[in-house]
């Protein structure tokens, strides 16, 4: 319950914000679950090692409740982009006016793909190329998919930040046993036991870690 409640996988249906107002990732590239471990990394790389995920009322229809209910988020909401940005400020935002030029930008482009493409629609289950880009019309860092405008109140923030989900094979073991290798006596720990990813090769959800009594 609680690992769902600390996932913030909205952002392919939104926009991804740091600290000086600028979006540093292509939110819709593919799929959040080819994407939320390197957008990770790149939020580490942001100012303060944060960022802020932005919806219109269109788009925030689409989160999830279990990551983004009132009781699990602190949500900065508003009813003009520029109020939510001036109310960004207070949570860590340095440029709003940068961040408010770029939600302009970012809607101009939506508007010229729609013209260039006007049989695209919007489909959150496949990668619908729904773009920012266009031949007469694009951004210096274009959104792939899913680019809803950013057009319609109220307008919905989240600060957010980066957790360890799980290992990714991080713990060494004896090969032969599956044992817990210690990294003070280089030996294995008596009773611990590993299996699945964390011992190595591909990732699964069907990991264990277990200690035999």
């Amino acid at each position: 319950m609680l690992t769902n409640q600390f996932t913030k996988s909205g952002y392919p249906l939104g926009l991804m914000y740091n600290a000086d107002g600028d979006r540093f990732v292509d939110e819709g590239i593919d799929m959040r679950n080819f994407t939320y471990a390197k957008f990770g990394r790149e939020i580490l790389k942001q100012p303060n090692a944060i960022a802020f995920q932005i919806w219109d009322a269109d788009g925030a229809k689409w989160l999830r409740q279990e990551e983004y209910s009132d009781d699990v988020v602190e949500k900065i909401k508003a009813d003009t982009v520029e109020e939510l940005g001036e109310k960004m400020e207070k949570k860590g935002l340095i440029n709003p006016a940068r961040f408010m030029q770029s939600i302009k930008e970012y809607n101009e482009a939506v508007k010229a793909h729609r013209a260039e493409y006007p049989d695209k629609k919007f489909d959150p289950s496949v990668k619908d190329g729904l773009s920012t880009k266009s031949f007469k019309n694009g951004l210096r860092l274009d959104k792939t998919n899913w680019a809803l405008p950013i057009v319609k109140g109220p307008y919905l923030a989240v600060k957010i930040t980066c957790g360890i989900t799980f290992t990714f094979g991080g713990l060494k073991i004896n090969p032969e046993t599956s044992a817990v290798i210690s990294q003070v006596t280089d030996e294995p720990i008596p009773g611990l036991y590993a299996a699945g990813e964390m011992v190595g090769g591909v990732s699964n959800r069907l990991s264990s870690f277990v200690r035999l009594v």
